[in-house]
């Protein structure tokens, strides 16, 4: 193997931010297998970072997705997602206007429901990994209503 395509298979998805097209490809990817990839899908800004601390008072700085977040998401027909949902998530966990901690936890974590109108309320339920530099990770999105209508 040459020394190129090892270091490609040796950096860690946690290193990377994912462009557009490779979120693309990572969801596609998701729905149609069974393992739990991680991938590194954006950057909390300053202002959401500190609406983020004030509600659960834990410091975040990235976002990520599991795969098995997205199968989990996308197998609930009640859930009323739309194809393109889970390109917004970086951009409603930075422009939310909505902010809520909920009462029960992911694998021992807080976790966060994340809301804003996108052609409807969707809202994002991610857990906050506060170790190895704070994550924000998708447990959950589902939108209440589509089309436009907000709760």
């Amino acid at each position: 193997m040459e020394k190129k395509d090892q270091a490609v298979k040796s950096e860690k998805w946690y290193n990377k931010e994912l462009s557009r097209e490779e979120l693309k490809a990572f969801l596609e990817k998701a729905g149609a297998g069974k393992s739990n990839d991680q991938a590194f899908i954006g950057v909390v800004s300053q202002d959401a970072a500190k609406r983020i601390e004030a509600v659960c008072g834990k410091k975040i700085g990235k976002i990520m997705i599991e795969s098995g977040g997205i199968r989990h998401s996308c197998r609930k027909s009640s859930h009323n997602l739309e194809e393109d949902d889970f390109l917004h998530i970086v951009d409603v966990v930075n422009t939310a206007t909505e902010i809520k901690l909920s009462d029960k936890k992911h694998q021992n974590n807080d976790c966060l429901f994340i809301s804003k109108d996108i052609g409807g309320k969707i809202t994002f339920v991610m857990e906050v990994r506060i170790h190895y530099g704070g994550w924000l990770a998708l447990v959950t999105c589902y939108r209440k209503n589509r089309g436009g209508a907000t709760l």
